[in-house]
C-alpha cells in the first residue's frame, strides 16, 4: 500500500504543477496584443460540427475549472501580486 500512496502523491503533485503552468500561460496570452498569433490560436473556434454523444472537454474548460478551484476570476490578473498568490506560484530565487 505505501507504494500506491507514493505514486498517488507524485501524480497529484505533477497534476497540480501542470495546472499552474497552464494557468500561467493562459494569463500570459491574455495580456498580449489581440493580433498576436498565440492569442488568435487561443480564441479560435472550429466551424465543424462535433460528433454525436457527450461533448469532449476542451482546454478552456480545464482552465476555467482550475481557476474556479483557486477562486480566481477573469481579469483578476491585472493585479500581478495577488494573482501570483492565487495561482500558488512562487518565484524561485537563486
Amino acid at each position: 500500500m505505501p507504494v500506491v500512496n507514493i505514486i498517488t502523491a507524485r501524480f497529484n503533485s505533477k497534476n497540480k504543477e501542470i495546472k499552474q503552468k497552464q494557468i500561467t500561460w493562459y494569463v500570459h496570452v491574455q495580456r498580449i496584443a489581440e493580433r498576436r498569433l498565440p492569442k488568435i490560436a487561443l480564441m479560435w473556434m472550429s466551424k465543424q460540427k462535433r460528433a454525436r454523444g457527450r461533448p469532449k472537454k476542451n482546454w478552456m474548460e480545464g482552465i476555467r475549472k482550475a481557476m474556479n478551484e483557486r477562486n480566481l476570476n477573469e481579469g483578476q490578473w491585472e493585479d500581478r501580486k495577488q494573482w501570483i498568490l492565487g495561482v500558488g506560484q512562487r518565484r524561485k530565487t537563486f
